[in-house]
């Protein structure tokens, strides 16, 4: 924030409401602009959330620029801003600031393997004024993270409720204080406790944000002439299109006091809100809630005015990002020397792909709920081998489509990217204990989530199983009466094995894109959702990423000798 004075708060706000707040030797807080109830000052938020890494558009030949379109938006705002009298502009990320391309590749192992954190290099270079802490932030592990926050984020990394790591302490603060002529801004970091992976960290902890930000709030809301909450929490707690749990930004809102806050921009959930300006429903409480999506795909502007004594949104909305001019000084000095260290991740030889139909996009976006898949039986084959390879005796495993976002170029040469496209997100591998009886009943789940011949396909959260798991899907007439009958599990009858326990593994992100359709289907019929998240578990801090490309490298490649290819495991009838 230009000719901005910043303070950041210390301390822990999650065990008990802040009683004071008090500056370090040598600093003082300012205090109120003397003449600001007789002055109209305009503040412009610009926000973005969950770019995960897409600083640019990695699918396409060459690669088709993103932030440096944002960046061209921010720079000639603050351009306007030099020359307008009483108008500032704070650039803000709600988080999720890498994970989700091949640039995740220059964090490296650990510290010592550790290059680059893409996302910060860049939003520092840019100016982005502060970030909160999103859960794919945490994806690497805290000790990784914390390195890159000190190496790379010039900015605050903020949240109030993230607590107890011994990597992390000092590396984040839980708010932070503008001041930009004369006018004060607070800016409170806030996290979701939800879809973090398991840490080796393990004193990390993620407090509710309700309480916390009922602690820290009024012990900061006398500083700050404009409040505003930073937040990557989710949009509420029935969004489905990421996990919200104990509070989303609507539930948040709802418990402050009205108009508190002057703003929460928000992320997570990958919401486009406000796109044509901000509409009722996103104004909870008096409180107004942003969010821009998600890959860049937009940028959000608020403004927020100040007047009479008062502040509050006048206008907010998103812009395409397609739309604004590309800043080219900033693409070709900073983004593309960044991009060009990825090279030689995406040429890195894997070995073959077999010419097989099911291997690709067309078969991943269209048969994989509805047929037999040699793609995912090469996947989930291939994980029970690495996973028994790290020492963890599983007995079968199950995908869906949450871990494969494409196919693959068949019939030639593999290489690392054609798999990153595949797998761009470092989905941790996660052992789940069910009994014989219980896997039946799964699978009787996973009939009902099929896809049928008369029906629009869209994400249930169809699992595909290694070969130890065989069975017929009979569809019925509904699909209410959908069964699973003739089940084995290595070789033997399900029913022989109902008292047995067994170990699958899978994907710590199985089902979650399926979360509206279950609650779609609570609600219109009871087809007695089976709920993996209820059973008993333990996460082995292996990336499935990683293990399938071990994979891949051992056998060569894809092909039907690797285990790319039907076998009759599953049949629908």
């Amino acid at each position: 924030m230009a000719g901005a004075q910043v303070f950041l708060f210390e301390g822990d706000a999650t065990r008990e409401r802040v009683k004071e707040i008090l500056p370090a030797p040598g600093v003082t807080l300012p205090q109120k602009r003397d003449d600001l109830d007789q002055t109209v000052f305009r503040l412009k938020v610009v926000h973005i959330n969950d770019l995960h890494g897409h600083v640019v558009r990695f699918h396409t030949e060459p690669a088709i620029p993103v932030f440096s379109r944002i960046v061209h938006r921010i720079r000639r705002l603050r351009a306007q801003a030099r020359e307008t009298e009483n108008m500032a502009v704070l650039a803000l990320s709600a988080g999720d600031d890498l994970v989700g391309t091949v640039l995740d590749e220059l964090l490296g192992e650990d510290p010592a393997s550790y290059e680059m954190h893409a996302g910060y290099r860049l939003y520092s270079a840019a100016g982005i004024d502060a970030s909160t802490v999103g859960n794919h932030d945490l994806d690497m592990g805290s000790e990784l993270l914390a390195h890159a926050i000190r190496t790379d984020a010039h900015f605050p990394i903020l949240s109030a409720n993230l607590t107890g790591s011994r990597y992390l302490q000092d590396a984040y603060c839980p708010a932070a204080l503008f001041v930009v002529q004369g006018v004060r801004i607070g800016v409170i970091g806030l996290s979701t406790p939800a879809a973090v992976k398991p840490q080796a960290d393990t004193g990390l902890h993620v407090v509710n944000p309700v309480q916390v930000a009922h602690n820290i709030l009024p012990a900061i809301r006398p500083l700050a002439d404009v409040l505003i909450v930073l937040s990557h929490l989710g949009y509420n707690l029935q969004s489905t299109t990421g996990s919200v749990s104990e509070a989303g930004d609507v539930e948040l809102a709802q418990s402050l006091p009205p108009r508190s806050v002057q703003l929460i921009v928000g992320g997570h959930t990958h919401h486009v809100l406000n796109e044509q300006g901000l509409t009722a429903n996103n104004i909870v409480n008096g409180i107004p809630i942003v969010q821009a999506g998600t890959l860049g795909t937009f940028v959000g502007e608020v403004d927020i005015m100040l007047r009479n004594g008062c502040a509050a949104v006048t206008n907010a909305r998103l812009t395409p990002t397609a739309n604004l001019a590309v800043d080219e000084e900033f693409e070709a000095e900073i983004v593309q020397p960044i991009v060009r260290k990825t090279e030689p991740y995406f040429v890195e030889p894997l070995g073959t792909v077999d010419d097989h139909p099911d291997l690709t996009t067309d078969a991943v976006r269209n048969l994989f709920s509805s047929e037999e898949s040699a793609l995912a039986n090469f996947i989930t084959d291939a994980l029970v081998y690495r996973t028994r390879a790290n020492g963890y005796n599983v007995d079968f495993a199950a995908i869906d489509t949450s871990c494969i976002r494409c196919g693959l170029p068949t019939g030639g040469h593999l290489v690392f990217s054609d798999w990153f496209r595949i797998m761009p997100f470092p989905d941790a591998i996660r052992l789940c204990w069910l009994t014989g009886r219980q896997l039946q009943e799964l699978l009787d789940d996973n009939a009902r989530r099929a896809d049928r011949p008369d029906e629009p396909h869209t994400e249930r959260g169809f699992l595909q199983f290694s070969h130890h798991v065989r069975y017929t899907i009979e569809l019925g007439q509904s699909r209410a009466a959908a069964s699973a009958v003739d089940i084995s599990l290595n070789d033997r009858p399900i029913e022989e094995q109902w008292e047995r326990s067994f170990l699958m593994a899978c994907s710590n992100f199985t089902r979650r894109p399926a979360r509206s359709w279950e609650a779609f289907a609570r609600r219109y019929y009871e087809p007695r959702i089976f709920d993996l998240t209820q059973l008993p578990h333990l996460d082995p801090h292996l990336f499935l990423r990683d293990e399938l490309v071990t994979y891949i490298k051992e056998k060569g490649g894809v092909t039907e000798a690797g285990g790319a290819r039907r076998d009759g495991r599953v049949r629908f009838i």
